[in-house]
């Protein structure tokens, strides 16, 4: 494929992205009900904001439909995450923090970034909009999979480091969806009634929780056990 077409194809892709990451940011759809954020993505107005003639965008695409196929996967790749690539950051770092360092700024920037994320408000707007339609929820899950992958390591890189492992029935994958739901959850309520969520209470809870949920090598109770009957 020739260059240009790669290039005009990247330039047409950010041009859109910008164009709904400037509606979420800024409220133009404020007023709205059910604000429709994507339609405003039409082959001349993306093609406008990307510097580039319409004709452009139908040498790269047939149709608006193809366009948008294309669209979602750019949106939704786990590489578009704030989140994720503060999650990147953090475990290029893990032999240079301790246990209790590396939680605490795992939850602390990881909750911040989701919170201040647009594509993390993109894939909620994008599921509740099209929870049906198949492109959506492969996308989605790829992500999920792409997410859950970097928090296992991190989440093993903390157990080593602490000399602790899981107890059962936890598994690193289980624990990494907890972990993900945990934070996707509270960065919500943080966005939608900030006074509720203390973000220092909040580390401290989820340590906590990752103690009870891990264990030094030997201790053979189960996490049944620890809810039942305390540590």
């Amino acid at each position: 494929m020739p260059t240009q077409v790669i290039d005009s194809k990247e330039r047409l892709l950010t041009a859109a992205w910008e164009l709904v990451v400037t509606s979420f940011s800024e409220g133009e759809h404020e007023g709205k009900t059910t604000p429709r954020v994507f339609d405003q993505l039409t082959a001349a107005r993306v093609s406008r904001h990307a510097g580039l003639t319409t004709g452009a965008f139908y040498n790269r695409w047939l149709d608006r439909e193809s366009f948008m196929d294309d669209f979602l996967e750019y949106v939704l790749a786990a590489s578009r995450s704030l989140a994720m690539q503060s999650l990147g950051e953090i475990l290029g770092r893990l032999g240079s923090m301790d246990p209790s360092q590396m939680a605490v700024e795992t939850i602390k920037r990881t909750i911040e970034a989701t919170n201040d994320d647009p594509a993390f408000s993109m894939q909620l707007y994008l599921w509740a909009l099209a929870r049906n339609r198949k492109k959506v929820t492969d996308h989605l899950r790829v992500g999920y999979q792409e997410t859950r992958e970097g928090s296992a390591m991190l989440l093993q890189g903390f157990l080593e480091a602490a000399g602790r492992e899981l107890r059962p029935p936890f598994t690193m994958h289980l624990a990494a969806s907890m972990m993900i739901a945990l934070i996707e959850g509270i960065s919500m309520q943080r966005g939608i009634d900030p006074e509720v969520v203390d973000l220092e209470q909040v580390e401290a809870s989820v340590i906590a929780l990752w103690a009870s949920l891990s264990r030094v090598p030997g201790d053979e109770r189960t996490g049944t056990d620890i809810f039942t009957h305390g540590l």
